[in-house]
């Protein structure tokens, strides 16, 4: 009885034993207290590369926090309004060759003179031409004007950016074109005479900004779409001094001076006859009146 007993226990001892010895590392439980057991093995390669490779693909995937986030909506760019303008001064050999040649230099390029003024003295001939040329040709232009010249008295060139005043004018006129439609909106709507005589008095009065702004905005293109350049071309004549004449050379012209002045005070006598008629008529008058009276007192 006792031995049975004996083995029981024995058989029982031993299980504990494996199923302490089944808690180690391998099954993942705490070791028992009291047993020294050894690190757990480290992962293999292809573990470790696959956990490094996986954990670097999602860390590539997110954002990093100080990156900024690209903007989805494509930027919109708005073209450069520039207003050139070009003060030239030059010195022409031969004025009328340099008309022609200016003349034929600015049909060729495609431009056209908005204005010519000529002024012409003893001492020189001159013209100020005011071309307009497509902006893409302003350089060009220039360029070619300069050859007709002998001389380059001063040029001036300026650009000016009017890209702000430009899109102001557009602003302010799709603002205006939408209050003209909400008005429109409105008349269909409106029922009363004196509610559509008001509304239509608004609606003429936003149309006249409307045109208003429709002409700056033409002004405005036409001056960036064509350049200006202010040409100002002249020839100088030699001045060639007359020689004064002596003393002989001045009697006689006294001489025929004075005798040109008693012509013409002979001719002022002859357009004076109405005067001299009437002047003998009251002397005339004026003789017999004393005659009369003298015979009388004698």
């Amino acid at each position: 009885m006792y031995s049975l007993l004996l083995a029981f226990v024995m058989l029982t001892s031993c299980s504990n034993k494996s199923a302490e010895l089944s808690y180690l590392p391998g099954g993942g439980s705490a070791p028992a207290s009291g047993m020294d057991l050894a690190p757990p093995p480290p992962p293999s390669p292809e573990k470790a590369g696959n956990g490094i490779q996986k954990e670097t693909t999602e860390e590539a995937g997110k954002p990093a926090a100080d990156e900024p986030v690209a903007n989805t909506q494509a930027s919109i760019k708005i073209p450069e309004k520039i207003k050139k303008t070009a003060n030239i001064n030059i010195t022409v050999e031969d004025y009328k060759k340099a008309r022609i040649e200016i003349e034929k230099i600015v049909k060729s390029g495609n431009a056209y003179i908005g204005s010519e003024n000529e002024q012409n003295n003893t001492y020189s001939i001159s013209n100020t031409m005011v071309i307009r040329v497509l902006n893409k040709d302003f350089d060009i232009m220039i360029n070619n004007l300069l050859t007709a010249a002998s001389n380059v008295n001063s040029k001036n060139i300026s650009a000016e950016d009017v890209t702000a005043q430009y899109i102001d004018i557009e602003s302010r006129l799709k603002s205006k074109r939408e209050i003209e439609k909400r008005y429109l909106d409105i008349l269909k709507s409106a029922s009363k005479v004196s509610d559509i005589l008001e509304i239509e008095q608004k609606l003429g009065q936003i149309r006249e900004e409307i045109e208003a702004k429709q002409g700056e905005l033409k002004y405005l293109a036409d001056q960036v779409n064509y350049s200006t350049i202010n040409l100002n071309f002249h020839q100088e004549f030699e001045y060639t001094p007359t020689d004064k004449p002596g003393f002989f050379g001045r009697m006689g012209s006294a001489f025929g001076n004075g005798w040109s002045g008693f012509l013409s005070f002979l001719v002022g006598i002859v357009y004076a006859w109405p005067l001299w008629i009437i002047l003998g008529l009251i002397g005339y008058g004026l003789v017999r009146f004393f005659k009369r009276k003298s015979k009388k007192n004698n």
